[in-house]
């Protein structure tokens, strides 16, 4: 193959509506046909970092034999049209894996690949099913646009959805026409995320987000107008439409990235795919990381805890790992998959498993919350065990959503407002709006694998509000390490596509959901559950009326009362999934 590389700048490609997309071309200097790998992005073609800082350099991809098709998505930089977030995603992709099918310097055989948004670009076109592509690769994104990317348990992503709508906005404000005015009130606006983020976070009702007034993301008003999951986020949910992809997909994922649901909903999918060649020749790869790991320095590390070499993120590993999959599946001979489809990182051990499906073979174990009275000590004094409580009076607390429990650590991506992974719960743990559930002291390791979640016996005295869960890992040294967490708006509680208020006083029960971990709680450690009602901001505040909170103004704002029964008729419960000693 030449030694040379050719790069082409800023083709102009048409896509179905006539919309030109801006688009670089990275291919070997030769005559040659070769197999092409599509990558679209909102972030800019023209930034090196996120070309080729994020999962391999297109020149890594040339020299292994490829053609790199590189480029800007509707709307966005030097491509034309409208940015609306996810909706075009799926058009705009067939119609660029089918151009690049057609060139002189493709041999017909296309892969696309992607991460975080760019993910959802991949996914998006593997449902709009392309017949020229071939496999896919899709790195710490989001297959449900609704669950995990916008909306989790109902509550609305605001640290998430409110930082990345405002980066995005820096390139839509130039495509406004505003005066020099109306750019530097613009500005102003955005930069207050950075210089004073909590008065921007905190300001109700989110529809009127101040950062983003005159245009800068129409979109998020669309977002807040559809909190449930109906026909608008139903139309994008490439996991409940998996049946329609028909190339082969590797998905990477992260124990702290926010949308690792995403990943567990599509891994799912793919295994009950009516085509069994699809259903055998999919793979999922979930490690350690929360979603900043990749984007910094520190590839190994989630918040304060480095997990060591093994666990390395970013183009280091992603490189090989995409290119060898495209290998396979674009080269001249298919080679079928062998072997466990599922490597997943067990974290408190610090080592790489295998299996042939997620989650592998476990056995549910149920600790029941008990309670001996809150006392304010600095753990509190609930505890889990493995028979539910006879007649014990409930816990109870006070949730002011004026004073919300604040994010820590966790499946978290508000830089502006907090750090992700594992970062000490034990402060947290001292409010006393956080109900707090510990184990004895593990006489041998415990092993989980799998998902985790909370059926919780509760009450409050308002028409809505919020329960959240988490799971903590407590060491010998008292150190508090988040190992997985859940919310459930209350409304939502008989499902996403449903809203039914709360009767004040009714005891209902919820199931939150934790999603999935695998973690190894060692000798002498303790598990711990936390019960609240805010993780801040995270997810944004119920105000505790019937008012939905994404509509929320400061004036519906109003404490409630929660209780969390745990008695012979109510036997709360956390659900772990246990697995044997590998």
């Amino acid at each position: 193959m030449s030694q040379s590389i050719v790069v082409e700048r800023d083709l102009r490609v048409a896509m179905r509506d006539g919309v030109q997309l801006a688009t670089d071309i990275y291919r070997p200097d030769d005559d040659r046909p070769h197999p092409v790998l599509v990558h679209r992005t909102p972030y800019g073609k023209d930034d090196a970092w996120v070309v080729g800082g994020l999962m391999f350099n297109p020149f890594a991809a040339v020299e292994r034999g490829y053609v790199v098709v590189v480029q800007d998505t509707r709307g966005r930089f030097k491509s034309e049209g409208d940015w609306i977030p996810f909706v075009v995603e799926g058009p705009d992709g067939y119609d660029t894996v089918e151009w690049a099918a057609v060139q002189p310097w493709s041999d017909g055989k296309v892969g696309i690949y992607g991460s975080s948004y760019n993910g959802i670009t991949v996914l998006q076109a593997a449902v709009a099913a392309p017949p020229h592509l071939e496999a896919c690769v899709a790195y710490m994104t989001g297959a449900n646009c609704h669950d995990s990317w916008t909306y989790s348990g109902g509550a609305f992503e605001l640290g998430f959805n409110l930082w990345w709508a405002v980066h995005q906005a820096w390139d839509q404000m130039g495509r406004l026409g505003l005066d020099a005015s109306g750019i530097a009130e613009a500005s102003e606006g955005l930069a207050q995320v950075m210089t004073d983020p909590w008065s921007v976070v905190g300001h109700l009702p989110l529809s009127d987000a101040p950062a983003l007034r005159g245009g800068l993301a129409p979109y998020w008003a669309e977002w807040l107008e559809h909190p449930s999951y109906d026909e608008y986020w139903r139309e994008l949910d490439a996991a409940a439409r998996a049946a329609e992809i028909s190339a082969p997909v590797l998905h990477i994922s992260g124990w702290y990235d926010g949308f690792l649901r995403g990943h567990l909903d599509l891994n799912d999918a793919l295994t009950r795919h009516p085509d069994e060649r699809l259903r055998e020749s999919h793979e999922f790869v979930i490690g350690p990381w929360d979603h900043m790991a990749y984007l910094g320095l520190r590839k190994t590390a989630s918040g304060e805890r480095d997990f060591g070499p093994i666990a390395a993120s970013g183009p280091s590993v992603i490189t090989d790992l995409s290119l060898d999959w495209f290998d396979r599946w674009l080269g001249e001979k298919r080679e079928p998959l062998t072997g466990p489809r599922v490597r997943y990182f067990q974290m408190g051990e610090n080592a790489w498993r295998q299996a042939d499906h997620w989650p592998p073979p476990h056995t549910e174990q149920r600790l029941y919350l008990h309670s001996g009275g809150r006392a304010n000590t600095r753990f509190g004094d609930g505890v889990l065990a493995g028979e539910p409580a006879a007649a014990e009076p409930p816990d109870s607390y006070i949730y002011d959503p004026d004073d919300p429990v604040p994010t820590l650590g966790g499946r978290s991506m508000a830089p502006s407002w907090s750090d992700a992974g594992v970062q000490d719960q034990a402060e947290l743990e001292t409010r006393t709006d956080v109900l707090v559930y510990t184990s004895a002291h593990l006489g041998a390791p415990l092993r989980i694998a799998g998902p985790v979640s909370l059926s919780l016996f509760a009450s409050s005295n308002a028409r809505d509000t919020d329960f959240t869960a988490k799971l903590v890992d407590v060491e010998p040294s008292g150190y508090c390490a988040p190992i997985a967490e859940g919310i459930l708006r209350a409304r939502y509680r008989n499902g996403r596509e449903h809203e039914e208020l709360l009767v004040p006083g009714e005891v209902v029960e919820l199931n939150i959901d934790l999603l999935a971990v695998a973690h190894t709680f060692d000798t002498g450690h303790r598990l711990r559950l936390e019960v609240s009602s805010s993780n801040f901001p995270k997810y944004d505040r119920n105000p505790n009326s019937e008012v939905n909170p994404v509509r929320a103004r400061p004036e519906d704002l109003r404490a409630a009362v929660q209780h969390v029964l745990h008695d012979a008729e109510h036997a709360s419960y956390l659900s772990l999934p246990v697995v044997k000693e590998a």
